[in-house]
């Protein structure tokens, strides 16, 4: 569950990615986020922006 709901005109993964802690747990040290990276290189897709 979220800790903080994401506010608007933010990427809800991005936004998830930041504030659960969960979802990195699974990564081994120095390994990065696919999802994440593909955001930092690529942008966030409009369709995941909170309205």
């Amino acid at each position: 569950m979220l800790r903080k709901p994401c506010p608007k005109n933010q990427c809800r993964q991005c936004w998830t990615h930041a504030y659960d802690p969960d979802i990195h747990k699974r990564l081994r040290p120095r390994e990065d986020c696919g999802p994440c990276v593909d955001h930092m290189r690529n942008g966030c897709p409009p369709e995941l922006i909170q309205k």
